[in-house]
């Protein structure tokens, strides 16, 4: 490992992350609105990094938070609907005070409470690392479609092990996260794309034959690394040499076929 490559993972190491249970990448198993859920959830996790351990916030907040327009009454009880659904599926306990004895199940659009993140699931099913700038970098997107590519984005570093013996890079396929999220096919693509336009990951592509184009991922952070680790991967999985790769690119391929 060289010098300049043990300097972008212990940056990584140095930066602040919150963990996701892997179990909560199947999005499309939490019911309608999963994927707002997920977001929901990773964003009081990140609120909640304080002594208390809790966010202080509630529905306008976290609507205001994350960009939301206010004025829509069917919007506040989406939200409303996903916290207590947070809280039903015990990933969070909602109380209104800082003594946090008694939980509300019931929320009021105005107020704020004691959002406190449990961590269900994440020893028993593992956790993907959902770092800080990461997380800032999709609530800043003009996009509404913000928890869809966060459950994207979810789906491809869920899949990113650390350790000493692996480099931290991905290669989920794209069918995999439609799977996983019930998001249709050119969505997925189109949130990849726009997690790459937006310096949040970081994507290039082989072409492994005249039928095969594989997507490796990793942060951005690690982009001046990400086709040395993924050359190696890539001839491993398709037993095959990079001479005879067809060709390659920086960003996502819609992993249809080489061009």
């Amino acid at each position: 490992m060289s010098t300049e490559t043990k300097s972008t993972i212990q940056q990584e190491r140095e930066e602040s992350f919150i963990k996701i249970s892997k179990s909560l990448m199947e999005t499309k198993n939490l019911g309608k609105n999963g994927e707002l859920d997920i977001y929901h959830l990773a964003i009081i996790k990140s609120l909640a990094n304080n002594f208390q351990g809790a966010a202080f916030t509630g529905v306008i907040h976290m609507m205001r938070f994350i960009g939301m327009s206010t004025e829509q009454s069917s919007t506040k009880a989406r939200t409303k609907e996903s916290l207590l659904r947070l809280q039903e599926m015990g990933h969070i306990e909602i109380y209104e005070n800082l003594a946090m004895e008694s939980m509300v199940n019931d929320l009021k659009p105005a107020n704020n409470y004691f959002i406190k993140p449990i961590g269900k699931d994440e020893e028993e099913s593992g956790f993907a690392k959902v770092f800080y700038k990461d997380i800032q970098k999709i609530i800043a997107m003009k996009s509404d479609y913000r928890p869809k590519v966060f459950a994207t984005y979810l789906n491809m570093i869920g899949n990113i092990f650390y350790s000493v013996s692996n480099s931290p890079i991905s290669y989920t396929a794209i069918d995999t996260i439609v799977r996983n999220t019930g998001i249709n096919r050119k969505s997925v693509v189109e949130y990849l794309k726009v997690l790459h336009e937006e310096e949040i990951l970081y994507f290039i592509h082989f072409h492994i034959n005249n039928s095969t184009t594989k997507n490796y991922c990793t942060r951005w952070l690690h982009k001046g690394h990400t086709a040395e680790w993924a050359l190696p991967l890539a001839e491993f999985h398709y037993k095959t040499g990079k001479g005879k790769f067809k060709g390659g690119a920086i960003g996502v391929s819609d992993e249809k076929g080489a061009s």
